[in-house]
C-alpha cells in the first residue's frame, strides 16, 4: 500500500473518530436530567398544594394563594425550558443520525469486500457523504489539525 493511500486512510479514520466523539459529546444529557428533576419536584409540590386546598374545602387561604401564584410562575418557566429542551434534543438527534449514517456508510465502503483492488476511500469520498454544514465544519477542522505540520 502506498504512503499516500495509507496517509489518506489515516485521515479518514481520524475524521470518523472525531465524528464518533462529537456524537458522544452531543449525548450528554445532564442539563435535561436537571430540568426533568425540577419538573418532577414542581409537580410534587403542585400535587401537595392541590391536596391541601381540597382538605380545606377549597376555601381561600392567603398562604395557599401565594404558593399557588409562585407555582404558576415556575410552571411557566419550566414549560419554556422544556420547549427549548425538546427543540435542542430534536436538533441533536438529527445531527446524531446524520453522523451515524455517515459513519456506517463510510465503514461499509471501506470494507475490503467493497473496495476494488488498488483503490481506497478518501477524505473527499467521506466529505461527499455529508448532509449538514456541521459535518463539513468538523471534517475541515480535523483536516486542518492533522495536516498542518
Amino acid at each position: 500500500m502506498s504512503v499516500t493511500k495509507e496517509a489518506n486512510e489515516h485521515l479518514v479514520c481520524a475524521i470518523l473518530a472525531e465524528q464518533v466523539a462529537a456524537l458522544r459529546d452531543r449525548m450528554d444529557a445532564s442539563a435535561a436530567f436537571d430540568l426533568l428533576w425540577r419538573t418532577t419536584a414542581l409537580l410534587s409540590w403542585l400535587s401537595g398544594l392541590l391536596a391541601e386546598n381540597q382538605r380545606h374545602g377549597g376555601q381561600s387561604n392567603p398562604v395557599f394563594e401565594r404558593e399557588r401564584a409562585e407555582a404558576i410562575v415556575q410552571v411557566a418557566a419550566i414549560r419554556t425550558e422544556l420547549d427549548e429542551l425538546a427543540f435542542v434534543q430534536a436538533q441533536r438527534q438529527d445531527f446524531a443520525r446524520q453522523i451515524a449514517d455517515c459513519i456506517v456508510t463510510a465503514l461499509e465502503r471501506m470494507a475490503v469486500a467493497e473496495m476494488p483492488r488498488g483503490t481506497s476511500f478518501s477524505s473527499g469520498d467521506l466529505a461527499a457523504l455529508y448532509v449538514s454544514e456541521d459535518q463539513r465544519k468538523l471534517h475541515d477542522s480535523v483536516l486542518r489539525r492533522l495536516t498542518r505540520g
